[in-house]
């Protein structure tokens, strides 16, 4: 973990530093706050999938913006881990095995318990709907998610991590760091949206 959190008196997370570079407030590559959520003083959460020159070896970023007053926002890396999309290809206009297309996404819903059945995604994951790629073709049916039975264990065959980072599209993560990444719920505001670059 680059940062972990603590509960002030507020009631707010507030991130705490952990010795090294990295835990320094940061600047990301997706927007900051925007003046209404500036002026609103209210903090906020989202995720971004930096895409690497192996698709199967790019990170996913959770981000927490600390509105502090309307001049005064920082911008923290709380985690990354490696990430997966796709099965290593880079054609982002390809169905069921390119890597995600560039773009913001809204993360729709949070599942602690997705049945997706043998083919499908299950236990832990997040719906960030459907995107287009460059040429207008909509990639649908993505997710955040690792490799687990419906309940968050190991089974056997398509409900089994083996390592691999390669998805149909979709940002895949350890099981280890997906329940990482599922833990942060509870500390920081829920994040509701994915920037992918």
């Amino acid at each position: 973990m680059v940062l972990s959190s603590v509960v002030a008196m507020t009631g707010a997370a507030v991130p705490v530093a952990l010795g090294s570079p990295a835990a320094a407030a940061t600047t990301a590559t997706a927007p900051t706050a925007t003046s209404a959520q500036a002026a609103s003083g209210r903090s906020y959460t989202y995720l971004e999938f930096k895409k690497g020159s192996n698709p199967l070896n790019s990170r996913l970023r959770f981000i927490y913006v600390q509105v502090i007053n309307p001049d005064k926002v920082r911008t923290w890396v709380i985690d990354s881990w490696r990430a997966g999309s796709g099965n290593g290809s880079k054609d982002t206009c390809a169905t069921g095995r390119g890597w995600l297309p560039n773009g913001t996404y809204k993360i729709r819903q949070y599942y602690p318990h997705h049945n997706g059945g043998p083919r499908g995604v299950n236990g832990i994951a997040w719906d960030i709907g459907n995107h287009k790629c460059h040429s207008g073709k909509w990639r649908t049916e993505l997710f955040i998610h690792s490799k687990m039975r419906p309940d968050g264990r190991q089974g056997t065959g398509p409900y089994r991590w083996t390592g691999s980072y390669a998805s149909n599209g979709c940002i895949k993560l350890s099981p280890h760091d997906i329940r990482e990444l599922q833990d942060l719920r509870s500390n920081y505001p829920h994040p509701s949206k994915l920037y992918v670059s």
